[in-house]
């Protein structure tokens, strides 16, 4: 199960941040913040809040699709700017005080976004176009609504970062990256930036780490 707390439990096997992988010089999410991390924070977040504080958590859907089961390892989505810092401010509190170590989680900067991104293309193009190439066969099968994919994801790579969703940045309204619209077009730009100004289905974020 892909939480926090799980990240916390193997965080003894390597050095990195709870949840990250190294790549150049950054520690960041393997994957997208997922809906089963989402859950966990609203969870612990919402033994401290009354009904009408915990609201504000929630995305910005009428029908829990988040919360079902079958979605819990693809990316929240429809949660604004605000909701991704407070998620980052609560993981960095939570993660700090189980490790004993300072750990702080936040969006990354657009330029640590693309260095990151460049390193990857770089470095495993091939498994990039392989995993591009099977979520636009999901896509295909029904083009009716936005399609999120969850995968499995047993080895120490990053994965989704040029599909899924644009992710969003440090820097309010700017989000980098393609997302699943974009994955109809076959010569999508994997890197492009994209302004936004409210919740979407295709905008979600992962997280880069410090740890002192």
């Amino acid at each position: 199960m892909t939480t926090i707390l799980t990240f916390i439990l193997f965080f003894s096997l390597n050095d990195n941040p709870p949840g990250t992988i190294k790549i150049k010089n950054h520690f960041v999410d393997k994957t997208e913040i997922q809906n089963i991390a989402w859950l966990e924070y609203i969870y612990h977040k919402g033994k401290e809040m009354d009904s009408v504080e915990l609201q504000k958590l929630l995305p910005d859907s009428l029908n829990f699709w988040y919360s079902i089961p079958d979605n819990r390892y693809k990316p929240i989505v429809l949660i604004t700017y605000e909701q991704a810092l407070d998620y980052c401010v609560w993981r960095s509190k939570v993660v700090s005080e189980r490790i004993g170590k300072k750990v702080t989680y936040r969006l990354p900067r657009t330029t640590e976004w693309k260095d990151i991104a460049e390193k990857i293309i770089r470095t495993d193009i091939k498994q990039i176009d392989k995993e591009l190439e099977e979520t636009r066969k999901i896509i295909k099968k029904d083009s009716t609504q936005y399609t999120l994919v969850a995968r499995e994801k047993p080895k120490s790579r990053i994965y989704n970062l040029f599909d899924n969703v644009t992710e969003m940045t440090f820097e309010k309204g700017i989000a980098m990256g393609s997302n699943n619209y974009d994955l109809t077009d076959p010569k999508t730009n994997l890197t492009r930036l994209i302004k936004y100004n409210s919740p979407n289905t295709y905008l979600g974020f992962r997280c880069v780490a410090e740890m002192e």
